[in-house]
C-alpha cells in the first residue's frame, strides 16, 4: 500500500508514522533540503512539485497512491493531491486553504474516491505522538535561534525554507 505526503512541514511526522505502519511513502515538496529531509525520515520517492506535475508522476511510478495527507495550503496542492489518488483510494485533508476548493464530484463518484478531513490536535493525538516519540519512531527538528535574528526567520518563514519549528530564545 502507498501513502502520499503531500507538502509542507506536517508531512514530516506524517512521513514516519505512515512508515512505521508498513507503508510505501511518497513525499512532494520543493527543494534539495526538504526532499533530502523527507528521504531521511523514510519516504521511498521524493518529487519537487516545482521540477515535475506530481499527480503524473505518481501514477508513472506507482499507478496512484491508495491514500493521500494533504497538509498543503494551496489550491494547486490539494488538486495535485487529489489527482494523484487512485480509483478507491483516500485523500485526507489537513491542511486549512484560506480559499474555495472545489471537488470534482463526477471524478469522485466515478473512481469511487473518499475525501475526509482530520483535525488534529486531541488529547488522543497528542497520546499517540508521544507514544511514537516514546518508541523512537518520529523525532522533533527544532532549530533555537535569537531574537535578533526575528526578521530572518519571518523572511526564511515566507520563503518556505524552515525545517522543523523554530525557537526564539529570549
Amino acid at each position: 500500500m502507498g501513502c502520499h505526503c503531500w507538502r509542507s512541514w506536517p508531512w514530516a511526522p506524517c512521513c514516519a508514522i505512515c512508515k512505521s505502519d508498513g507503508f510505501n511513502v511518497i513525499a512532494v515538496d520543493t527543494g534539495a533540503e526538504k526532499l533530502a529531509l523527507a528521504a531521511e525520515l523514510g519516504a521511498d520517492i521524493t518529487l519537487d512539485f516545482k521540477e515535475c506535475v506530481p499527480s503524473e508522476t505518481i501514477f508513472e511510478k506507482v499507478g496512484g497512491p491508495h491514500a493521500v495527507v494533504c497538509t498543503a495550503v494551496s489550491k494547486p496542492g490539494f488538486e495535485q493531491a487529489y489527482k494523484s489518488v487512485r480509483r478507491g483510494g483516500k485523500c485526507v485533508l489537513v491542511g486549512l486553504p484560506p480559499e474555495d476548493m472545489p471537488l470534482p464530484i463526477f471524478d469522485t463518484v466515478l473512481n469511487g474516491v473518499s475525501v475526509v478531513g482530520s483535525i488534529v490536535g486531541t488529547r488522543k493525538d497528542l497520546q499517540e505522538c508521544l507514544e511514537f516519540a516514546a518508541q523512537g519512531k518520529v523525532r522533533s527538528i527544532i532549530e533555537e535561534k535569537r531574537l535578533d535574528d526575528i526578521n530572518e526567520i519571518f523572511d526564511d518563514m515566507l520563503k518556505g525554507e524552515i525545517n522543523g519549528r523554530v525557537v526564539v530564545a529570549i
